[in-house]
């Protein structure tokens, strides 16, 4: 009977032993190489490689071919065998392997798949075998199984602890990427396993122009993947940190489902193209790549995470923005230092503590503590940082020298006990106490305690009115000012330095209240003597005199406010440098006036490089001065630009500050304009009603933006 697996009447073992035969007989062949054809039919399904009989083609990539194939010796199973394309060094290659192989017999870790063997084909090629994971990458599982950034990000950290285990043990994989790292099920649960480790170490050799490229022109590696100094010809040095930049890169791509750099735009130029562009270009971050990709795109994204663009997009704003772009510096000695380091921030971000990366400022740190203590309403968050931000220490110049340590030691005490200590366990019968009442019990502490320290009572009290202030509770915020001005006027005088600091915190109190006739008196009066004291160009002279000019652009007067504001920014950048927080403010401030004096080209100019700062991000002006330029560009007809610029102020805003904060309620109102001069009217309501609506949701029985939302929306409908 005529056997069907036969080749020309010869069964496949028969022909694999003839021709091995015939290869080891110097007499059978002459060649030191078997013939180009042998070759190729050897290494075609049914074929054989040493003790491993090749199944089927697994995949192709720059560097290989990957079979599925059958070990028959010492034992039995399938393994994943990848062969070297050709123009590889095969004895140096061999030689790296084996001295590799010592690190990788130590590899013992679940997420990682073994590499068990290490050969030559008879055409002079190497090939190596793995454990075989029947799996699928895990960008294409992720998005298969629409997984949220929440779920990608705990599979993520199991490849973070794969692979350094790996650099553990001495051994750098060099070429992670999705396909590069599998994820399978085991009891119903996602089990990512990173493959071909010791592979890429082993093929790699010095980055002269005929090792960069193979046959198609490609890099060795995959250039999405490829960390600068792998891409840099003149560096040698490759270590640990290069997983780690192309952890980054996978990061990035499980979160935006975007790449950093676009592939086609990678390939276009050629070698030198990509090269350049992977060590001299910066990463946009996340949230920012996906904002600008195509709105087909973005949904799409959103929904494989299983929710939409908006909220993708605020869900990356802050630490994975940050996280990511960490692990992808250029200069590798500002990334994580190892992949532990990495997963250590991804798994604080998941805990809602403050991670590493970035610069978090005391605001961020505050909405960390809330979120991860109770869940208050997160514009409220910024009373939180006010609070930790420079209260203690501000409080040494609060008080009588010769009293500072003592008396600042007292109004620290009573700030951890009534309220900080509050903040940490505010459960009330299973309800979340909210910020403003835990200022209330304080209140209720301080009436009676410091009857013989009256300064303390003050200091207490002007602090206590400044947050009051912050969640927008004005009249008890005014009641703890005038009393701390009338207790500090009666010690210490009307004109003294720390009156007036109550002074200036009641004007600012007047103008959140919209009460501006009182905030000009109360600028005004300290400004005369502030400058009077201090000079005008000290940093508090300066800043008052800044708030009187805010004042005057609040009620129009801009030619004044104009003048003031100016001067402002003029002695800020003398006195604190051009990027310091407060030259920022002013140039804020001052780029707002030029726009209502109609000096349009100098106001885009200062806006839009003060909203591009990457330290703005949770600044409460960006918002707001996000919004003005928003509606200038919307009023010359540039609505494509207003909508993407107010697009991402409303969602930096509503992360940053809430719903009820006045940046968000702005960047609502410059976004419904925007929509309504396009004759979108339908649009304009949606947006105004769903702000109504979340503003209803927060805990404050007459939130800011449904004070200011209700109105709008009913001059709106009048416009309309």
């Amino acid at each position: 009977m005529e056997n069907k697996d036969s080749i020309f009447g010869a069964t496949p073992e028969g022909l694999d032993r003839l021709v091995f035969e015939a290869w080891q007989n110097p007499e059978a062949n002459r060649q030191d190489q078997p013939t180009l054809a042998a070759q190729i039919l050897l290494e075609q399904t049914g074929g054989r490689l040493g003790r491993y009989k090749l199944l089927s083609v697994l995949g192709e990539g720059g560097m290989g071919v990957v079979y599925l194939a059958e070990q028959q010796r010492p034992v039995r199973r399938r393994v994943a065998l990848k062969v070297i394309k050709p123009g590889m060094d095969s004895k140096r290659v061999l030689a790296r392997f084996e001295a590799e192989q010592q690190a990788l017999a130590l590899m013992e870790h679940p997420h990682v798949a073994r590499v068990y063997d290490a050969g030559v084909t008879p055409g002079a090629r190497p090939y190596f075998v793995m454990e075989y994971v029947q799996g699928v990458p895990i960008t294409e599982y992720c998005d298969k199984h629409r997984l949220t950034v929440e779920e990608r990000l705990r599979l993520f950290l199991h490849v973070c602890e794969a692979v350094q285990h790996a650099h553990q043990k001495g051994v750098i994989h060099r070429d992670l990427k999705p396909s590069n790292i599998l994820v399978t099920a085991e009891n119903e649960e996602a089990v990512p396993k990173v493959i071909d480790f010791g592979v890429a170490r082993a093929i790699s050799q010095p980055l002269t122009e005929r090792t960069l490229h193979t046959e198609q022109g490609q890099l060795v590696g995959t250039p999405e993947y490829m960390s600068p100094e792998q891409a840099d010809l003149d560096n040698q040095d490759i270590d640990t940190r290069t997983d780690v930049y192309s952890l980054g890169v996978v990061l990035y791509e499980l979160v935006a489902g975007v790449l950093p750099f676009d592939p086609h735009t990678l390939r276009e130029h050629g070698i030198d193209g990509a090269r350049k562009i992977i060590c001299e270009q910066d990463p946009q971050t996340p949230s920012t790549k996906l904002n600008r990709t195509s709105v087909e795109e973005s949904t799409k994204s959103a929904e494989r995470r299983r929710t939409n663009a908006r909220q993708l997009q605020r869900s990356l704003r802050g630490d994975l923005d940050w996280i990511t772009l960490k692990a992808m510096e250029k200069d590798r000695t500002r990334r994580y230092a190892s992949a532990g380091e990495l997963a250590a921030d991804v798994l604080r971000h998941l805990n809602h503590e403050p991670i590493t990366a970035g610069r978090p400022s005391p605001a961020y740190k505050a909405r960390k503590f809330m979120r991860r203590h109770r869940a208050l309403v997160i514009g409220l968050t910024a009373v939180l940082a006010a609070l930790v931000s420079g209260t203690i220490v501000s409080l040494v110049f609060a008080v009588r020298a010769e009293r500072a340590s003592e008396e600042a030691a007292a109004v620290a005490e009573f700030l951890q006990e009534h309220v900080f200590r509050a903040m940490d366990a505010s459960e009330r019968g299973g309800r979340q106490a909210s910020i403003k009442e835990i200022l209330d019990d304080a209140s209720q502490e301080l009436s009676g305690m410091f009857g013989n320290s009256p300064l303390i009572e003050a200091a207490i009290r002007e602090k206590l009115g400044a947050n009051y202030a912050q969640v927008t509770c004005f009249e008890e915020g005014q009641r703890h000012l005038m009393q701390a001005r009338e207790i500090y006027t009666r010690e210490l005088g009307r004109e003294d330095l720390r009156t007036i600091e109550v002074v200036d915190q009641l004007g600012r109190l007047y103008w959140g209240w919209w009460r501006y006739r009182e905030a000009e008196e109360c600028f005004s009066e300290a400004l005369q003597v502030r400058g009077r004291l201090l000079g005008s160009d000290h940093a508090d002279t300066v800043d008052t005199l800044a708030s009187l000019g805010w004042t005057y652009y609040a009620v129009g007067r801009a030619q004044k406010a104009e003048a003031l504001l100016a001067k402002a920014y003029e002695a800020s950048r003398r006195i604190h440098g051009e990027t310091s927080a407060t030259t920022r403010r002013y140039m804020y401030q001052y780029g707002g006036t030029l726009l209502q004096r109609g000096r349009f080209s100098e106001a885009e100019h200062l806006l839009s490089q003060a909203i591009e700062l990457p330290q703005e991000a949770h600044n409460p002006l960006r918002g707001y001065y996000g919004a003005l330029l928003g509606r200038r560009y919307s009023r010359q007809g540039r609505y494509e630009q207003a909508e993407e610029l107010l697009s991402e102020m409303l969602a930096a805003a509503r992360e940053a500050w809430g719903e009820h904060y006045g940046s968000t309620f702005h960047c609502v109102a410059a976004r419904a304009e925007n929509y309504a001069r396009q004759g979108l009217i339908d649009e304009a309501e949606t947006l105004l009603l769903d702000s109504l609506h979340r503003g209803e949701q927060t805990d404050e029985s007459q939130s800011q933006v449904a004070v200011q939302t209700v109105p709008y929306l009913g001059f709106f409908y009048l416009w309309l």
